[in-house]
Parts: structure tokens; sequence; C-alpha cells
């Protein structure tokens, strides 16, 4: 940036479904922003309360099951050339804001990707498989779109990415999953959806495939003691692939359970034939009560 040039500005989204224990901090993160957008999916918590206090626009739209179907509505709200966009449970860290800011004034990149420090049954362990893993959050407008399809949704237009040193301090602090019970209910959610990334997969051997899975993601953990965090929360992450690949099999062979189930009970509920002379007396010797036939 020449002297005497204003700083480029930067525009926030984040889009909201019913995080008003965490929103707050999210938004107070990127008070450095010179608008923050937030497009709440029709909350029912205090949600919308909260990103009307914080945010210079708030824009209500219908319940979706993931952030990829809104996340380009969102973008079309922004009025700034810069675009920084966080989800609704991620905040950045107090040194993302000036390190930004600095990056977004004097580099040639034109998409930032920041480290994820990602809180998993309430934890951040760095031996962890997910650390560090780095996800863009910043772009010049056009440099990135939008697209549906889940975990696969950020296409990238530029080759001048940075990813952002974990060392700088700058990260975002990802709080995705309080318990087991989140992560099931987010993996049926997210593999559910026709449009999203699948897991890659060679093969016929659904048991092979799990194991594979879970040693895949054991290997990326600094600390593979049977029974630590780091080892629980890759069985997790293989549980996710396995859920997926099961989802996969299961449309692969046309299977429906819910027709499946109303074929089984037309059946049961056909009326039965009339039973044979015989049938019947064999129905009633065997209906009889034990001591009657050893009397006999």
């Amino acid at each position: 940036m020449g002297q005497g040039e204003a700083a480029p500005k930067i525009s926030a989204f984040v889009v909201a479904y019913n995080r008003a224990a965490i929103l707050g901090t999210c938004l107070r993160a990127l008070a450095f922003a010179d608008e923050i957008v937030v497009m709440d999916k029709s909350s029912t918590d205090g949600t919308r309360a909260v990103a009307e206090a914080l945010a210079t626009r708030v824009v209500t739209v219908p319940w979706s099951p993931t952030v990829e179907e809104t996340r380009a509505a969102a973008l079309a709200l922004c009025s700034h050339d810069w675009i920084l966009f966080l989800d609704d449970d991620e905040c950045l860290s107090a040194e993302a804001g000036p390190f930004l800011r600095a990056q977004v004034a004097g580099s040639t990149a034109d998409v930032f990707a920041l480290p994820l420090r990602h809180y998993i049954l309430g934890v951040h362990d760095e031996a962890a498989y997910y650390w560090p893993e780095h996800h863009v959050r910043l772009f010049r407008r056009g440099a990135v779109t939008f697209g549906d399809t889940v975990h696969g949704g950020i296409h990238i237009h530029s080759g001048r990415v940075m990813n952002i040193p974990p060392e700088t301090g700058a990260c975002i602090h990802h709080l995705s999953h309080a318990d087991v019970s989140s992560w099931i209910e987010r993996t049926n959610r997210y593999t559910s959806r026709p449009d999203r990334t699948r897991v890659a997969f060679d093969g016929d051997d659904l048991v092979r495939f799990a194991h594979d899975r879970i040693d895949y993601w054991l290997s990326r953990s600094g600390d593979t003691s049977p029974d630590g965090y780091p080892a629980a929360v890759a069985l997790l992450r293989g549980v996710y692939d396995i859920v997926d690949r099961l989802k996969v099999w299961e449309e692969a062979r046309g299977l429906d359970g819910s027709a499946l189930f109303a074929q089984v009970c037309a059946m049961l509920d056909a009326p039965k034939p009339a039973p044979s002379l015989f049938g019947r007396l064999k129905e009633r010797w065997f209906s009889r009560p034990a001591c009657l036939h050893r009397q006999e």
C-alpha cells in the first residue's frame, strides 16, 4: 500500500443458527473489520439478539442443514473487496485481527488460510490428527466462490494463497463438538446430504476400509496411546468416514428401508388362508395345557 493510500476495507460475515452462547465471542473478535454481516438461519434461541448488538447488519433466512447453502448469499451482502468469513462456532485469536490487517495492506496474496485449533469434546490437543490444519477464511473478492457441496464448497480461483504459520499466533479457535453426541449428530446430518465430498474408496471390502480409515487418522496423531484423547478423536474421525461409506453402499444398492418395512407389514397384515382339518386338529392339540397331554 502506497503512502497516503487508504487501508483496504474488510467485510466479515458469519452464518449462524442457535449459537447464542458462542456468537458474542465470535463477533467481538471481528471488531477490527469495517462491517460485520450476520446471516441468521431462523434461530430459536437468543442468536439474533446477540447479532443485533454486535453486527452491522443482520438478515434472517430459512433454516438449512449446512452452512454451504448460505455462504454465497451472505457474500452478496458484503460491501468491501476483502472478505473474511467464519462459521458461528469459530472465534479468531487476539493476534489474528492485527495480523490480517497488516497482510491485507501489504501482501500480494489474494487468499489467506488460517490454522484451526479444533476443540473436539471440548479439548484442543496439538498431538491430535487435526493440528495444524489450515482453512481459507480471508480473500480478495473474486478469488474465492462458494458452492453447495458439503466440505467441498470453497472454490479458489487464484494461485496466490498464503497459509498463515501457526507461530504467528493468528488462528481460529473452532469450538466444534462439545461431546460425542454432537459429533454423531453432525456426522449423520452431513453424510445425509446428496451434494457432499465423499470419502475416496477403492475396492469392495467394507471391513478393510473401516480399519484403514481408523489407521489413517491414528497415523496423523502425535500420540497413539490407545486410551488417550488423540486416539479417541481419531476414532471419531474414522466413524465419519465409515458412516459416509456405508451410506454410499446403501445408495448403490438402492436400499429403501422404509419401503421394505411397508412390504413386511403388508405381508403380516394379509388375510391368512383357512387352515385344513389336519391343521385345525394340530392347532387344538398344541394349544392344550401340557398337563392334559401327559394324562393321555
